[in-house]
């Protein structure tokens, strides 16, 4: 600013016409107080939340399954057009209050104005893997169909009793399990996430774990929609049929089951 404010002192009234001003130099009031309103940074979901009103052009649901009626409802007063994209599978509802069936929570609102795809191959599960998964599928409800395996890798699932020592033989397993490249998943139930981890090395944990890391330790609802190479699950007797199908199916490589305590009739 200073030096053009010298500048201009040298050339001062030098050239009369370019002290003329434009019309369009002219800037009126309503302009003025466009370009000093503050600029709203708030994302999208930001803004919605705090307005009560906003509504959606089209909205994706992801875990659709895990949405309860209050939630639905919540939605659609926000989709007046009721253009929704949902992705979800009621087999891995974990949620009391989530999804039996779309028919059932989609109709008070659309009646039957909607398009159901299911996806029947899976390209994530090996067919060996699914098959004991889908026995767990069919006592969740018979009426569902486990999707159908594009690949095999020729290793079958294995079960190992820890007899009494959970953390020890968790321990042993993680250290067979553990790739030189990839990333290993122990899913266990969170009352047994302290006893597992005392002897893992390395292992990250939590409410938030990175999920970098070579060896992860998670519940069943913090695996899911992830996918690792190998996955060791330990008590599964403790899981309910939802949660045991999404922890058996997050391997893409081989899955290892350790227990101390009975396995539930599917995987007996």
């Amino acid at each position: 600013m200073l030096e053009l404010s010298r500048g201009s002192e040298s050339y001062e009234f030098e050239d009369e016409e370019s002290e003329v001003l434009a019309a369009h130099d002219i800037i009126d009031a309503e302009r003025m107080a466009e370009r000093n309103e503050e600029a709203d940074h708030r994302t999208a979901a930001e803004r919605a939340a705090a307005d009560r009103t906003w509504a959606f052009g089209h909205i994706i649901v992801d875990e659709a399954q895990e949405l309860s009626p209050m939630a639905w409802r919540l939605l659609m007063r926000r989709s007046p057009t009721r253009s929704m994209t949902l992705v979800g599978d009621p087999a891995q509802t974990s949620e009391e209050a989530g999804v039996g069936s779309w028919e059932q929570i989609l109709s008070p609102y659309v009646g039957d104005r909607f398009e159901h795809v299911t996806l029947e191959v899976n390209y994530r599960t090996p067919a060996e893997i699914m098959e004991l998964a889908a026995g767990v599928l069919r006592e969740r409800d018979p009426s569902f169909t486990a999707p159908v395996s594009v690949r095999s890798t020729g290793e079958k699932p294995w079960t190992r009793d820890a007899e009494e020592d959970l953390a020890g033989a968790v321990a042993g397993a993680v250290a067979e399990l553990t790739p030189e490249e990839g990333r290993l998943a122990v899913i266990a139930p969170r009352a047994l996430h302290k006893e597992i981890a005392a002897p893992l090395d390395g292992v990250t944990a939590g409410e938030a774990p990175d999920l970098t890391r070579t060896v992860v330790l998670l519940d069943p609802r913090q695996a899911k929609g992830l996918e690792f190479d190998h996955v060791l699950v330990v008590e599964p007797g403790r899981f309910g049929t939802s949660d045991l199908y999404v922890a058996l199916t997050r391997a893409t490589q081989r899955l290892g089951i350790v227990h101390r305590e009975g396995l539930p009739s599917a995987l007996g």
